[in-house]
């Protein structure tokens, strides 16, 4: 098929003797991705801003075939995501090989190359042309927003993250306490990679930055008023203009009891009342968090591969 003369004069980058990656115009190209990628995918990434699915630093690109459009990609200067074929061409680890030796030869002969949230119909080809997966999935899950009543627990009580200015930034007031918290309880799951105490203080001063009034206020600090220690955080951001779940923890302890669903409905609640029309996470599959939130009403997305690579020669790769 052709897509037409809006692309036609771009430049382009030849992948073989029949096939060739031409520049497109992102809008056009996300109206053909929208229809030929998993509708799963397309789904959840349509309703959030352009960067889930063009992130910073990339191009969306045609593969073509002579005049013909065969697909697309989305494609950076050592990674690949969204790739289509559009019927009745199908793709193969041919297709996956021919692009990731074009990057190589961009990167130099040595270059590593990833694939970024491969999807399940996918895997195999990527696999196929020598890339290896990271061991675990993820999906996205998403439900609406809606207010939920809860019986007063007078034990517990939910406060608002506060924020204070430390030289010209704004930050958490309670910073390290929250930093440690989540430290402690917020990897506990077996085989996955944890993060350093520096690394979690430097999510936070991302997430105090960024995150709006809207987001802030449905984030909670949970506390045991008998003993006045923090037992739970929830921390809501804003992701391509989407609230998203940041960080959901419980103290041990106190797990099983309802806290983190609490956590949850007050932020669903506090989202509604702004005009917020869902809440979405991205979660590790097998993770507590999956099950917790499915039995909150949340929609799994199709599971994905968030990174796969291939590595360069000088990694023992040989093609």
């Amino acid at each position: 098929m052709r897509i037409g003369d809006q692309s036609g004069d771009q430049p382009l980058a030849e992948l073989s003797a029949s096939l060739q990656l031409e520049i497109a115009e992102f809008d056009v190209w996300k109206k053909f991705w929208s229809i030929y990628y998993d509708q799963g995918s397309v789904g959840f990434s349509l309703q959030t801003g352009p960067g889930l699915i063009l992130p910073v630093g990339t191009v969306s690109y045609w593969v073509k075939n002579g005049s013909n459009t065969i697909g697309g990609v989305i494609v950076s200067s050592n990674a690949i995501r969204c790739l289509f074929t559009i019927p009745p061409f199908q793709a193969d680890a041919a297709l996956v090989r021919l692009l990731s030796r074009k990057m190589q030869q961009l990167e130099g002969s040595s270059g590593t190359v990833h694939a970024c949230d491969i999807l399940p119909d996918q895997e195999d080809l990527f696999i196929r042309a020598g890339f290896r997966p990271d061991p675990h999935r993820y999906r996205w899950m998403q439900r609406p927003t809606a207010e939920f009543v809860h019986p007063p627990d007078h034990h517990i009580t939910l406060r608002t993250p506060n924020m204070m200015k430390e030289d010209g930034e704004q930050r958490l007031l309670l910073e390290r306490e929250i930093g440690l918290f989540l430290f402690k309880h917020a990897n506990e799951v077996a085989g996955a990679a944890g993060f350093s105490f520096s690394e979690v203080l430097a999510k936070l001063r991302r997430f105090a930055a960024l995150s709006p009034e809207d987001a802030l206020q449905a984030s909670s600090l949970m506390y045991d008023t008998r003993t006045r220690a923090l037992i739970g955080v929830c921390l809501i951001d804003m992701e391509e203009g989407c609230p998203t779940i940041d960080e959901l923890a419980v103290m041990p302890a106190y797990r099983s009891r309802g806290l983190a669903t609490r956590m949850l409905q007050h932020a669903l609640s506090e989202l509604e009342k702004r005009g917020q029309p869902l809440l979405r996470i991205r979660v590790m599959h097998g993770h507590p968090l999956e099950s917790l939130c499915f039995h909150l009403g949340f929609m799994p997305g199709p599971l994905f591969i968030p990174l796969m690579t291939l590595y360069g020669m000088d990694h023992g790769y040989r093609p």
